[in-house]
């Protein structure tokens, strides 16, 4: 106890004595260290590295730097204690060395040390890591159409989009990035993700821009800029119904029932659609085309190429083929020799040079086996027939018909031979008389 109050008593009398004597000491090493050891190493972490390439070989050729692997680096640096001591990563950086880069790509590029203070001189030892790998590229400015995107928009029953008029406002956008980024872009999107279910027409405005590559990936928008990200949306609403395939018969006498006739269709039915907010004003069924009844042969089928006139087709049907189901059908062969002739200019004598002609009739089995030849009748109608040449022959059109069947036609489109006289008037010839009568008066007269 005697001896630690002695110790503090001693040191409070020559407190004065004991400050400078640490003074001294630190003055001392301070020397010795300077003077044994002038220069040291010194580790600084974390140095940020420097992306800009203003004024180098790279950014003559238009480069830019597009990413780079690494963004900080750790480095060992050599140098007086003077120098160094009192550096940190705020006052230095690492900056890319493109002095040999002159094209686009993704190029490993070397690492250097720079101060921010040209004063301080120091030697780098080691840095890491040494390289970066560096994507290099070109900034362009390009234009592209832009279509809309509603994710979360549905429709009420019995409507649908149309799609012909489905669009954005404006039309196109123009997207500035390096030119391997836009070189990916096969499609861009305005979207709204506002939901909503829609009964009529509908505008709105776009939350944001989607980007898509031809395999339908979105594209990572980084390095990307837009002229505008706000587009209006129209979205068109029609009415849609889906109505049954039908066809009709063309060419059939007005006693002919075509509602027998049976058909196969390789489809049913088809989605149509139209800006009229009624499903009253579309019809029951959908008539692809006629066929003329002449045509209809017991091996029957066709294929339709559709036309919905101004209804929009929703269901991309192009073409339908037809079938005749002929299972209770009948084929037979008559030979006929009677013909009526009608409609005749009254003119001209007509006689039908035509004796017989061959026809294949067809109808259900039962029907078509009792047929006679006088149930059938072949017309001439000589309505509008050519009669400007005397004497002459020519074909026309025979109808044929069955009055008493009204399941009954004929497959066999016929012709007929006709010859033509021009008919000798009562008129003429008592014409001819009186000029005769006065001509053999005038040579009595001057005979006397």
């Amino acid at each position: 106890m005697n001896f630690l109050r002695n110790l503090r008593n001693s040191l409070k009398n020559n407190l004065s004595l004991v400050i400078y004597s640490v003074v001294i000491a630190i003055i001392a090493w301070f020397v010795i260290s300077m003077t044994m050891y002038p220069s040291v190493t010194q580790t600084i972490e974390n140095i940020p590295v420097d992306l800009d390439i203003s004024g180098t070989v790279a950014a003559d050729n238009d480069l830019s730097v597009i990413s780079s692997s690494v963004t900080s680096v750790d480095v060992r640096i050599k140098g007086t204690r003077t120098q160094i001591g009192n550096l940190s990563n705020d006052n230095l950086k690492a900056v890319l060395v493109t002095d040999n880069v002159t094209s686009t790509g993704t190029k490993t590029i070397s690492l250097k040390i720079v101060c921010t203070d040209s004063s301080i001189n120091f030697e780098v030892a080691s840095i890491y890591p040494e390289t970066a790998t560096v994507v290099f590229d070109k900034y362009e400015t390009r234009e592209y159409s832009i279509s809309p995107e509603i994710p979360n928009v549905t429709f009420a029953d019995g409507k649908t989009i149309d799609n012909d008029e489905y669009s954005c406002d404006p039309s196109t956008i123009q997207i500035t990035g390096p030119s391997a980024q836009l070189d990916m872009i096969s499609e861009c999107t305005a979207v709204s993700n506002k939901e909503l279910q829609l009964d009529s027409s509908y505008s709105v405005t776009s939350d944001e821009i989607k980007l898509y590559a031809e395999d339908g990936t979105t594209i990572d928008q980084t390095n990307l800029k837009f002229d505008t990200t706000s587009f209006n949306i129209n979205i068109p609403v029609l009415t849609v119904k889906t109505v049954d395939l039908s066809v009709g018969i063309a060419g059939a006498p007005s006693t002919f029932n075509s509602d027998f006739l049976q058909f196969t269709l390789s489809e049913d039915s088809i989605t149509l659609a139209s800006k009229t907010s009624q499903l009253s004003e579309f019809p029951d069924t959908f008539e692809i085309g006629k066929i003329v009844l002449s045509d209809l042969d017991i091996d029957y089928t066709k294929t339709f190429t559709i036309d919905t006139g101004n209804y929009k087709n929703m269901s991309n049907l192009e073409t339908v083929t037809v079938t005749l189901d002929s299972s209770n059908l009948a084929k037979r062969h008559l030979v006929i020799t009677n013909f009526n002739v009608t409609n005749a200019p009254e003119n001209y004598d007509f006689t039908v040079v035509t004796k017989s002609l061959e026809i294949d009739v067809i109808g259900p089995e039962d029907v078509v086996n009792e047929l006679t030849l006088s149930d059938v009748v072949a017309d001439i109608n000589l309505l509008n027939a050519d009669t400007t040449s005397e004497g002459e022959t020519f074909n026309w059109d025979v109808t044929i018909s069955f009055p008493n069947y009204d399941s009954v036609w004929a497959v066999t489109q016929s012709k007929a031979i006709v010859s033509k006289k021009e008919k000798t008037t009562e008129t003429s010839d008592s014409d001819d008389e009186d000029t005769t009568d006065s001509e053999e008066s005038e040579t009595t007269t001057e005979s006397e």
